[in-house]
């Protein structure tokens, strides 16, 4: 199978689906990680995030730790990346090179604007393509008037240490978020595989939660 993963910023994949992005490189399928912007980031009072140099850096040494070497990033503004057809004709190139089986993007009701923008430019590139699933935000971004639906899980008990690693290698997050930011990640995981507890209940799991835009699913 060919999957590919769209994200606005460097760590957001990582951060939504990066167990299933492990699980799927270690099961043999080939993965392609797709990053809209170089992710550097000024506040609008003049105050510096991360510069694009050490997001690109530690972005690579994440996807890595996935075992994922398909990694491209564009240009698009961190804070702006449009719903247009300059975003959806990148995305229609990539998806005509690469053929995608399956396609993870952001959640459409994400109250971050690049994310949401990244969605539903994904849709539209997407439009001619059978599965297309939309990763769980993570707060604050999932603050929104709608509440997001998890409606396919993927296990990840095998793949969490390495989702956890490869953000580690994110250290400018790091920074921002403190150590409390793994353990939600963790504890977010373990809620989800709670919901998909197996027949012997003192065994909780890890999952990650998708919602579903559209799954071509074949029984042969």
């Amino acid at each position: 199978m060919k999957i590919i993963a769209i994200g606005a910023h460097l760590d957001d994949l990582e951060l939504a689906c990066g167990g299933t992005l492990a699980k799927a490189v270690k099961n043999g399928h080939e993965v392609r990680m797709v990053v809209l912007s170089k992710s550097d980031y000024t506040h609008y009072n003049g105050l510096k995030g991360r510069s694009s140099e050490i997001a690109i850096q530690e972005g690579k040494k994440a996807a890595l730790v996935l075992g994922v070497e398909n990694l491209k990033i564009y240009d698009f503004p961190t804070k702006d990346i449009p719903n247009d057809s300059s975003v959806v004709e990148v995305l229609n190139k990539e998806f005509d090179e690469f053929q995608p089986d399956l396609i993870f993007t952001h959640w459409q009701f994400d109250t971050h604007k690049a994310h949401m923008n990244t969605a539903l430019a994904t849709f539209a590139a997407g439009r001619y393509y059978n599965s297309i699933l939309m990763f769980e935000p993570f707060p604050p971004a999932g603050r929104s008037y709608a509440a997001f639906r998890p409606q396919l899980y993927i296990d990840i008990t095998e793949e969490i240490e390495l989702k956890i690693a490869s953000l580690k290698e994110h250290k400018s997050e790091l920074e921002k978020y403190g150590e409390e930011w793994f353990n939600t990640i963790k504890a977010r995981a373990q809620y989800r595989g709670f919901e998909l507890i197996s027949n012997d209940p003192k065994r909780l799991k890890y999952a990650e939660a998708f919602e579903v835009v559209r799954l071509n699913f074949n029984l042969l």
